[in-house]
């Protein structure tokens, strides 16, 4: 006699039930709410809803435009992310969240392929503008990563780039840019808290290492040997803490001010007064924004240092706590950010008097920029 099948258990379709309301309320909360545009946690911008094309469709970036809009405002996103990311780490995962959860707790954001064809496009156009402004002294400061200087905290077997063989080819590849090794100094003191642990900056002890080491190349001497050094926060928790759901291990930000009698007043690019460090920003989820205040277009320092030095500094944010340092050697700092300076820089050459040129990136950000060769590209000048 053949069995009849036994009805599904209740249970199992409550729980079907159960999970199908969440799933409604999960997407109705994802569509009726309105996210916040900027996302504190991996400090980057939402991404908006992509405009639809045919050839968008067909090349298949619509879909992935697409998918990172509902991921990026998808309710409870934040802590969906954070409990995916700590399942991982306690499965024994290297990796977590497109960062390395390496030794000593600290956290190391997975190097991006280097862009060839922008660090192509970026080199010609640096070596074009030394070209064009031969009176002025360049120098190139890229900066290594903490994958880089703290090799030895990485997971075992983790892959990375030679960023020391990496650095050395855009050192070779420089005509008019002097290029300042800062590895091999930054290599020395390993052992110093050069990084933040759970985010991608360097701090400012390194920044300060960095400076002593690039001042030949930048035609700095007699530099500035005592420091007061400022603790104004014991709890910070970077990018890499919320990608990768690993907390529980704060970093300390420091604030060195050089002791000299040199005074300085900072702007923003509407002229009106900014300020080296924002202390506003210690009471936010990004708390290395207290030094600048974050990233602008372009921020302009005047300090009373007579030394007929002006400085134009093209940069990412490692050098917002790298600029204090510089103040006691030029009389005006003009800080450029190309990811959202839109003019291009001859003009700030003329208009500022301008007698030295900075490049101050990651090794990280310079590999893959894309922006950089726009700022620099030649004026155009009516006739």
């Amino acid at each position: 006699m053949q069995r009849k099948p036994s009805p599904k258990p209740k249970a199992v379709l409550w729980v079907t039930a159960l999970l199908l309301c969440l799933i409604l309320l999960l997407n109705a909360a994802t569509f009726l709410r309105t996210p916040p545009s900027f996302l504190a946690g991996e400090n980057r911008m939402r991404a908006t809803a992509p405009a639809f094309s045919w050839q968008a469709l067909a090349d298949g970036s619509y879909t992935r435009n697409l998918s990172a809009w509902f991921s990026d405002r998808f309710a409870g996103r934040d802590n969906w992310l954070a409990l995916h990311n700590a399942l991982h780490a306690a499965m024994g995962q290297r990796d977590s969240g497109g960062v390395y959860l390496g030794k000593n707790d600290t956290l190391f954001l997975i190097p991006s392929p280097v862009n060839e064809t922008a660090l192509s496009a970026n080199l010609a156009a640096m070596n074009a503008f030394a070209a064009r402004h031969k009176d002025l002294r360049h120098t190139a400061l890229i900066a290594p990563n903490a994958v880089c200087v703290w090799a030895d905290r990485l997971p075992d077997h983790a892959p990375v780039p030679d960023q020391q063989a990496q650095l050395q080819q855009v050192a070779d590849r420089l005509q008019g840019v002097t290029f300042a090794n800062v590895t091999d100094a930054l290599l020395a003191h390993k052992q110093e808290d050069l990084y933040y642990r759970t985010d991608h900056h360097w701090t400012t002890p390194a920044a300060r290492i960095a400076l002593e080491a690039a001042a030949p190349a930048m035609g700095l001497d007699r530099l500035v040997s005592e420091y007061d050094d400022y603790t104004v926060s014991q709890t910070f928790e970077g990018t890499l803490a919320s990608k990768s759901g690993r907390h529980g291990t704060p970093d300390a930000i420091h604030i060195l001010l050089p002791k000299t009698d040199v005074r300085y007043n900072v702007t923003d690019p509407n002229g009106e007064k900014a300020t080296l460090f924002d202390r506003a920003k210690l009471d936010t989820k990004d708390q290395y924004a207290v030094f600048l205040g974050g990233n602008h277009p372009l921020v302009t320092i005047k300090t009373t240092a007579q030394t007929g030095r002006r400085l134009l500094l093209f940069k990412d944010s490692y050098a917002n706590c790298f600029a204090p340092l510089l103040t006691p050697y030029y009389e005006e700092i003009l800080l450029v950010d190309p990811r959202y300076y839109y003019d291009t820089a001859d003009a700030l050459v003329r208009q500022h008097g301008i007698t030295d040129v900075l490049y101050l990136y990651n090794a990280d950000t310079f590999f893959t920029d894309t922006t950089l060769a726009d700022v620099l590209v030649a004026e155009t000048v009516p006739e």
